[in-house]
This record gives structure tokens, sequence and C-alpha cells, in this order.
């Protein structure tokens, strides 16, 4: 075997020994791993650029997030005020019963009401004496006393847009209604604690009534001419708690629906008493 490491002749056998080959594997082994590193860096930077543009594109460099919605009680539409009707037959009386709903209370005297858009019900309230053209009994408006007189035992106070209907010779709603800006005026009392309230008044007509029936304050009236007595007794059977009589007959009124239709309760549309009065819904 020849001593010389690069020439061989062509009776000679040169032995390589495994430990020749781990250079190259070292050096294919730092390439790859180059390679991988190389690669990394240029996705990395890729998504720092992507990043990096959809932040600039930010005004202020800020990540948006969902939009807040705020709602104010300044937005809120206030619920649509209507009238409801309701037709019924109690012990052969025929009755018709209007209920207010979404809507305030108040009193007021004059015929202008006839020509309030706001109003959803208007009915005449308290008598007008037939001798001197004023209002019957104690009549309250916005807290002041427009008319006093003698006393019917019913009576209906509006304190603070909250109805009530009773009967008392005397009451301390009153001087609630004179104190708080508040509403008050006196008619014949029909019905008490669910008990007939008989009255002097004879004969036949068209009859209304102030009532509390289910909770609630509705206008109730017949559509045939009865007696007081029959009409008081059609309230309790209708289910009536309290109530007192309004201005009966064909006096003026209106009510307006759910539809904004607005009707006429009698063919007049005005009375011509120079003191008429009404408890209106707007």
């Amino acid at each position: 075997m020849s001593h010389r490491h690069i020439d061989i002749d062509d009776d000679e056998i040169r032995v390589i020994s495994a430990t020749g080959d781990e250079p190259k594997k070292k050096f294919k082994f730092n390439f790859f791993m180059r390679v991988l590193i190389a690669a990394l860096l240029i996705v990395g930077i890729a998504v720092a650029v992507t990043f990096s543009a959809k932040f600039a594109s930010t005004p202020d460099n800020r990540i948006l997030s969902e939009p807040v919605v705020s709602v104010t009680t300044d937005s809120v539409i206030p619920a649509k005020a209507f009238t409801t009707l309701c037709d019924t037959v109690v012990n052969g009386v025929s009755l018709g019963i209007l209920t207010p709903r979404n809507a305030t209370p108040v009193l007021v005297v004059g015929n202008d009401v006839m020509n309030d858009t706001t109003a959803v019900l208007a009915v005449p309230a308290a008598d007008v004496r037939g001798d001197n053209g004023t209002i019957a009994g104690t009549f309250v408006v916005n807290g002041d006393l427009v008319s006093k007189g003698e006393a019917k035992a019913g009576f209906c106070s509006i304190i603070n847009g909250e109805i009530t209907v009773g009967v008392a010779d005397a009451t301390p709603m009153l001087e609630q209604a004179l104190a708080g800006d508040g509403y008050f005026f006196r008619q014949y009392p029909l019905v008490v604690g669910g008990q007939l309230v008989e009255n002097k008044p004879k004969g036949k007509a068209k009859r209304k009534a102030l009532a509390e029936i289910d909770g609630e304050i509705s206008v109730i009236f017949s559509l045939e001419r009865v007696t007081f007595h029959d009409f008081s007794q059609a309230l309790i059977d209708a289910g009536v708690r309290n109530a007192i009589y309004l201005v009966g007959a064909d006096s003026s009124g209106f009510y307006v629906d759910p539809s904004g239709v607005r009707t006429l309760l009698s063919p007049d549309t005005h009375n011509e008493w120079e003191n008429i009065n009404y408890i209106v819904w707007q």
C-alpha cells in the first residue's frame, strides 16, 4: 500500500472511514437551518407589515371596537293617546263604555275644546244653572275656584293627573285641588261602593256617568232614555264600583278611537251655554 495520501496505484485500495461524511452532514444541516430561519423571517416581516398597515388605517392609531348605542329618556316616543269604545247590554239597558288610554284628564270651561286636536275624549261635566247661566256647585280649574254653590254629594277630583270619583258632603280633595293646581267639580251621585244612590230628578233621558269600573275610570252612557234609578242599577250590574252623573241627554262631546277617527257623541258639535264645561282627556 502506498504511503502517499493523494495518489493511489491501480493495485491499491483506499479505505474511507465513516467519519469522513460528518462535515458534509453538518454543512447540510447548517444550510437547512439557515433556509428555515430565513423563511420564518420573511413570514414574520409579511405579518408585521400587514398588521402595521391595518393599525395605521385606524383613526388616532386605535383599534375600533363595536359601536355602543345609548338610549336616553329624551328619545323615547310617548305612547299614543286614544279612547276605546265597548258596547254592552245589561238587563235590557244598552250601554256604551268609553275608556281613555295614555291620556291625562283636566277640566276646561268653554267650547274651544271642540277644536282641540290633542284631546281624545271630551264630555260635559258639571250642570249649568238655567236661571243665571253659572256652573252649578263648586268648580275648580288648575287650582282656581271658578264657581262655588250648593254642593251635590258626588264629586270628581283630579290631582297630579290622578282622578278620583266619590261621594262625600265634605272632602279634603277640594282643598288639595285648590292648593296643588288641581281640578274639582260636583255632580249627582249614582253609585257608591257598589250600592245604588237614589236621586230626586225623575223622568227618562239619555244618561252619562263618570264611573270607576274594573279599576279604571270610564265614561258610560245609555243608548236609550232611562230613569236615574234604572241607569244606576245598570251601572252596578255592569260592575261599576263608584259613579257620578255627567251632563246627559244630547250634550256635545266626542272621542278619538285608536285609528285617530273623531266621533261626535251627539249631532250638535257645540253647546251654546256660556259656562259649558268639560272633563277632557289629552
